[in-house]
């Protein structure tokens, strides 16, 4: 995780997009164990959810998140993942959401911020579920008109 923040300030291009995952990929490498590691990021808003996962021939596994503020570039947040965990998009989603919303009450009260929490939580859900699923949901809407079950 330690390029990820080289990633941010040098403004790079992704190298490729992960078709298991849907990262856009900022590195790589291939390990002796045969994993191939990969870091890629996503974007909600000024927010940069930065994953690392570690991709075999039948399971990808997630390594690791950060969470920047993309402006000024500082870390927010790093969540470690225990090892062994599987990567779907909706566990990172989880993981991002539970975390993020616990560090966002813990600073409000410290900072003696006034917080809705329920607007929070709505707020980020909406925003995570957006950012990883609404090309899906786009995707499953076009085969399902262009194999006449729906219309409109």
């Amino acid at each position: 995780m330690e390029n990820s923040l080289s990633i941010i300030e040098n403004n790079s291009k992704p190298i490729g997009k992960s078709d298991t995952t849907g990262l856009n990929i900022y590195n790589s490498f291939k390990a002796s164990s045969g994993f191939n590691y990969m870091v890629g990021m996503r974007e909600i808003n000024d927010l940069l959810i930065i994953e690392q996962v570690a991709e075999g021939t039948a399971i990808t596994y997630l390594s690791g998140i950060l969470l920047y503020h993309k402006p000024n570039k500082q870390l927010i947040k790093e969540i470690k993942v225990k090892k062994g965990v599987r990567y779907s998009r909706q566990v990172v989603v989880n993981l991002v959401s539970k975390s993020l919303l616990e560090f966002l009450i813990h600073a409000s009260k410290v900072e003696k911020a006034n917080l809705n929490v329920k607007v929070a939580k709505q707020f980020i859900n909406e925003s995570l579920d957006c950012c990883y699923f609404e090309l899906s949901r786009k995707t499953v809407l076009e085969w399902a008109k262009s194999v006449g079950i729906l219309k409109g």
